[in-house]
């Protein structure tokens, strides 16, 4: 009984510490200007890019407004459209193949639209659901600080 007496005893003491040292910790980051996560920053566009400022309306886009479709990788495009605007399309799954054979595309009207039209491999025969079109935003470069310290 007394062990865990001196057990309870020691948690105890060791909340208490770890609780102060936060708060230290606290006062010394408020005096100090706060940075934003990059977590926070990439949130922030998120929240302020309007797709209909693209022309995408309920996940599709009219394909007069598509000058080209480019893979980058096996599940994801880039769709170049006029008016200097690209969207980011992503398919449901990688669909093998098609960044390097091409695709051709099924879609039941003159638009494009996520959920519904499908996009096959040419020679495979495979084909893949298109899953999202949105707003493709090119973040810049951080320019590194000059640390003199």
């Amino acid at each position: 009984m007394k062990i865990i007496h001196d057990v309870i005893l020691v948690l105890m003491l060791l909340s208490v510490s770890v609780s102060s040292v936060s708060e230290d910790t606290s006062a010394i980051d408020q005096g100090a200007p706060k940075k934003e996560s990059l977590s926070d920053q990439v949130n922030a566009i998120d929240d302020t890019v309007d797709p209909k400022v693209w022309k995408i309306r309920k996940g599709c886009i009219t394909m007069r407004r598509v000058k080209r479709i480019r893979f980058v990788d096996d599940q994801t495009a880039l769709v170049s459209m006029h008016g200097k605007k690209t969207a980011v399309l992503r398919l449901q799954r990688a669909c093998p193949g098609i960044k390097k054979s091409g695709f051709i595309q099924y879609n039941a009207g003159p638009r494009l639209c996520a959920k519904f039209d499908r996009l096959a491999v040419m020679g495979s025969g495979y084909s893949c659901r298109i899953a999202s079109i949105e707003p493709f935003i090119e973040l810049e470069e951080p320019v590194p600080e000059n640390n003199d310290d």
